[in-house]
């Protein structure tokens, strides 16, 4: 039975309603104060990182030598509680996958971890795997796919990524992965998508025989 790598923001949450905006609202201020810039400056830097880097922190990391850690616990201190609440329509929806399931997401593990305990669902996931255990580099750069392989023993074959991001998905399946987008259309058609979470169970259903 593959296993399921489950990303988390705007992925257990209907995109655009919980913390992430706050965060990447958090990111371009840690830019503006470290770097000296307005937000304008600030956004084309982190354009210039994200594709040269793969991530804003990458980038402060390679040009200004910023403590990951530090970084990480600046831009995710947001108020999670105050955005999300418990979802049994999602617990309901996990349990019906039958299947192990693991948070691979690029944000910090006490974050995903506030995020999973607010939603209600921490104790039907079988494991944590953020960014910290990327050696801090991010999805969708292979490096942590290969580490999440390595980690848990599967080939890619074995594994199913469920994300938001179609960049992500791209590369899971370029590695032989299975791929499921949420939210959003894969313009090359290789991916199934659908609109929420809640389709998941049907969408895996298709691409997990």
């Amino acid at each position: 039975m593959k296993l399921v790598l489950l990303d988390v923001d705007d992925t257990l949450y209907p995109k655009g309603t919980g913390p992430f905006a706050h965060v990447n609202r958090r990111i371009d201020n840690y830019v503006m104060s470290l770097c000296r810039v307005d937000l304008e400056a600030a956004q084309r830097l982190r354009k210039t990182y994200i594709k040269t880097f793969g991530s804003t922190m990458q980038g402060l990391m390679h040009d200004h030598g910023i403590d990951p850690g530090h970084y990480l616990k600046d831009v995710h201190d947001v108020p999670v509680e105050e955005l999300l609440g418990e979802d049994q329509r999602l617990r309901e929806v996990l349990m019906a996958m039958g299947r192990e399931l693991v948070v691979f997401s690029n944000g910090s593990f006490d974050y995903v971890c506030r995020i999973l305990r607010t939603l209600g669902i921490v104790d039907m996931i079988y494991d944590i795997f953020t960014i910290e255990y990327m050696d801090f580099i991010p999805k969708p750069l292979a490096w942590p796919y290969h580490k999440v392989m390595q980690q848990y023993g599967r080939n890619p074959w074995d594994m199913v990524l469920v994300d938001d991001s179609v960049a992500n998905i791209r590369t899971a399946m370029d590695m032989g992965m299975a791929g499921v987008v949420i939210g959003s259309d894969d313009p090359q058609g290789r991916a199934m998508t659908i609109p929420t979470i809640y389709e998941i169970p049907r969408a895996l259903a298709g691409v997990c025989p």
